[in-house]
């Protein structure tokens, strides 16, 4: 099973505007899993996405569209129609829970506390998910975040390696996904960089 974000990322959106870089320091505990990943009703996320090949990087553009007790829905923002109505993709479901966030519908966790270097739990599509760094810098063209989480799975029936870097009071700000081809013996990569960050 694909990571819930990077199965719908390459998509060919509407360009925002740009953000003026800047050093955000998180005013929350910057390990909790609801501080590194905060689904607050209508917060977006937008990311230029690179797929390794010859074409320019493109936009998905990410939004929470629902928010029901403890939990999230979250859905791929595909721009308006013919109407002037937004549309989204199916929604991906996420529950807020004591111990983490879980993906709803395979029941696994997308982060569980406590997060600290070299803790490990199961995650979707029979991947481990590691922590391999908690104080990482990220600079992107949202801006430049401190104190962030590398969160590395591996070890799934597709053999595919996702990386992700959770950012504190802002979410995924790079998401990295690596497989190898057994057709080519090629590596086959996804690089999502975050463009611009709306809380909601």
């Amino acid at each position: 099973m694909r990571h819930p974000l990077l199965g719908v990322l390459a998509l060919l959106l509407t360009a925002c505007g740009a953000a003026a870089p800047e050093v955000a320091e998180p005013t929350l505990d910057p390990l909790a899993p609801t501080t590194l990943y905060p689904m607050h009703e209508g917060a977006q996320w937008v990311y230029d996405v690179d797929t390794g090949g010859d074409e320019p990087p493109t936009l998905g553009i990410f939004e929470v569209v629902e928010v029901n007790g403890d939990d999230r829905q979250i859905a791929n923002n595909r721009g308006m129609n013919a109407q002037g109505v937004v549309t989204h993709g199916d929604p991906i479901g996420y529950r807020v829970e004591p111990d983490g966030i879980r993906h709803v519908a395979s029941g696994e966790w997308l982060l569980r506390a406590p997060i600290d270097v070299g803790a490990t739990w199961p995650t979707m599509g029979g991947r481990t998910a590691r922590v391999v760094d908690i104080d990482h810098t990220v600079e992107v063209f949202a801006g430049t975040f401190q104190h962030c989480v590398i969160v590395e799975e591996d070890g799934g029936e597709d053999g595919r390696v996702v990386t992700t870097t959770y950012c504190p009071e802002v979410g995924p700000t790079i998401i990295e996904s690596v497989m190898q081809s057994e057709m080519t013996m090629r590596s086959i990569s996804t690089r999502a960089r975050l463009r611009s960050y709306d809380p909601g």
